[in-house]
């Protein structure tokens, strides 16, 4: 069991994630959601989750603020919503953020920015984000349909193929926006 545990690990880690090496932190704000994730994101701290939505801005001390929320159980399901906020601790590494959820069991959890789509309006369309050992990935987007309309199979195959998140626990599902209840805001 040892030897299959290791070698499960050795599959995901086989291949070096690198970051985005240049990051428009204003182009980055505002509402993205969560179109695709790994497997290991359903089984953890978004299990039962639908509709998932993260926004981000900027804090008075330079920080980002991140507020992300999800649908319990179902797309018009209980809102549940984590505060937090994020930083660069190297500038010389923009896309390789830390960041600090509010009620967390984790003080500071990595979040890679791998890669990032067009900008229109002048804000990214999509971004791939993950963590060096690749447990866990995000494909967030500013419109769900859109997205699926203009950049999921190109963005499904850079995930697959390109970036190698093609194991069990970690490739590309989508994540349904069908029926999803809007959150009251401006969403």
């Amino acid at each position: 069991m040892n030897k299959l545990i290791i070698v499960v690990l050795l599959g995901l880690a086989s291949a070096q994630l690198q970051s985005v090496q240049t990051l428009n932190v204003t182009q980055y704000l505002g509402n993205w959601y969560e179109v695709a994730s790994s497997p290991w994101v359903h089984l953890t701290f978004e299990k039962d989750a639908y509709c998932t939505r993260a926004t981000y801005g900027v804090q008075s001390d330079g920080n980002l603020s991140v507020l992300n929320m999800e649908r319990y159980g179902s797309p018009s399901g209980e809102i549940k919503e984590i505060t937090g906020y994020a930083y660069i601790p190297n500038p010389e590494q923009p896309g390789q953020l830390k960041v600090h959820l509010d009620g967390a069991p984790f003080e500071y959890a990595d979040y890679w920015i791998v890669q990032l789509g067009p900008v229109v309006n002048e804000q990214y369309q999509w971004a791939i984000v993950s963590e060096p050992s690749k447990f866990f990935m995000w494909v967030l987007a500013r419109d769900p349909v859109e997205y699926n309309l203009l950049y999921k199979t190109q963005v499904q195959n850079t995930v697959t193929n390109t970036l190698q998140f093609d194991g069990r626990f970690n490739q590309y599902v989508a994540r349904p926006w069908t029926g999803c209840v809007p959150y009251g805001d401006s969403q």
